[in-house]
């Protein structure tokens, strides 16, 4: 069984950016991560970052983690953010025709809505 996916919340200008460390793959105890994104649906978010700058790997189940964010927050568009997938990452997301699913950048400065 993989380590435990370390997961904090922050909100940067009134928009919630889970951080997501470790590993997003098969086995993975996910229940914690959806448990935190529907919390911060009730609270009012429409708009998630998910940065993914710590994670070292992923599988289907975490792409499969990751729409299911998705589905919590909502399906209007870049109401998930994709903040620093791999290249990996990215090339399953385009793989499995997702990738329009959710706004993916690079830097955090790129985010919508913040004050530049």
């Amino acid at each position: 069984m993989p380590d435990s996916l370390k997961l904090m919340v922050e909100t940067l200008e009134g928009l919630a950016v889970l951080r997501l460390k470790g590993r997003l793959v098969y086995g993975q105890d996910f229940q914690p991560l959806y448990d935190t994104t529907a919390r911060l649906r009730r609270e009012g978010h429409q708009k998630v970052v998910v940065d993914l700058t710590g994670v070292e790997s992923t599988d289907s189940s975490g792409i499969s983690a990751l729409l299911e964010i998705r589905r919590i927050i909502g399906e209007q568009p870049g109401a998930v953010i994709l903040l620093r997938p791999s290249d990996r990452l990215r090339a399953s997301l385009a793989m499995i025709r997702v990738t329009a699913m959710f706004e993916v950048i690079m830097d955090e400065d790129e985010i919508p809505g913040l004050r530049q």
